[in-house]
């Protein structure tokens, strides 16, 4: 095999760099002492058991401070632990965990102290009724703080549109429990939303935007009756993929369809209007097919428009 001459002689020095930073060799022995207290003189198990106690005081010690910043701040919590500290004889540590109950995951809102922020980012050419639709039964459920915006990369736009999400300005920002922002601007794949730019990605899609608004409004839209929403996902992807992003054919079969569904029932999901039936009604606009509709979906949307959430949509029809 070929010789390699070796790195450093045996026993010889080693000259390292100084211009890099020192970093104890993983190889050596931990110190003897940890935040100051001296074990070297204890033998090897009351070494383990006294540095488990300090261990086990310091984490005492910031489970007090999270508790002290969580009562200074009135944040909600979804885990406690509790640390206690061994016994003499023998080192044992015991966790209590606290699971976040299932009713508290079904809203965003069940788990924040503060302001709710939605901010929706949408084109003037392409509005998203089911939005409107969705505000005014949000404003129905909590203190709403809405406000318009028109972005610069778009121009002669409908001056109703900035009016049609607006309100909750009479009184301080942290009267509300939740504030939705609609930005009214050029974007590539329909409507935009953003809740937290630190821990999420943009929710894209005026279905999928609906469907997170509709789990404000209804938590337990969810659980209550797993197959009506499975239906309910079922009708609100044919809406998303045939009716706003597909092509004619994809239109016309999703309306035939939805003719058929309505000759035995007068609201698509269920005995009452829901979320289906505002982004169904939306889709159909967007996709020229409101004029042409088969006479089931004609009487549907004449239900639609005589609900008082509507009152707004129909000042753009």
């Amino acid at each position: 095999m070929y010789h390699v001459k070796p790195y450093y002689e045996s026993g010889g020095k080693v000259d390292f760099p100084n211009i890099m930073y020192a970093v104890r060799h993983y190889h050596e022995p931990s110190p003897s002492n940890v935040q100051g207290h001296d074990f070297s003189s204890l033998d090897p198990v009351s070494a383990l058991e006294a540095r488990q106690e300090s261990i086990l005081a310091r984490l005492g010690q910031l489970q007090q401070t999270l508790t002290r910043l969580k009562a200074q701040y009135a944040v909600t919590t979804t885990t406690t632990v509790t640390a206690a500290p061994p016994q003499k004889q023998a080192a044992s540590a015991s966790f209590s965990v606290r699971q976040t109950s299932i009713a508290a995951l079904k809203s965003p809102l069940a788990s924040s102290s503060g302001i709710h922020d939605m901010v929706i980012n949408a084109d003037p050419n392409a509005p998203p009724l089911s939005l409107f639709v969705l505000f005014e039964m949000l404003k129905q459920r909590y203190s709403v703080l809405a406000t318009s915006y028109v972005h610069s990369s778009v121009s002669d736009v409908n001056p109703r549109l900035t009016e049609m999400v607006v309100c909750g300005s009479q009184t301080a920002r942290g009267n509300h429990q939740v504030a939705l922002s609609l930005v009214w601007k050029k974007v590539e794949n329909g409507p935009e939303l953003m809740v937290s730019p630190a821990k999420q990605s943009v929710i894209t899609g005026e279905v999928n935007i609906a469907r997170y608004i509709n789990r404000l409004i209804s938590p337990g839209f969810d659980t209550t009756d797993i197959v009506k929403a499975t239906t309910a996902d079922e009708w609100l992807d044919m809406a998303d993929l045939q009716l706003i992003n597909g092509n004619s054919k994809q239109r016309n079969a999703t309306t035939k369809s939805l003719n058929t569904k309505l000759k035995k029932s007068d609201w698509v999901v269920g005995d009452e209007f829901s979320l289906v039936d505002a982004v169904l009604f939306s889709a159909l606009a967007q996709s020229d097919q409101i004029s042409s509709a088969p006479e089931n979906v004609q009487k549907w949307m004449k239900r639609c428009t005589a609900l008082p959430v509507f009152a707004s949509v129909m000042t753009l029809l």
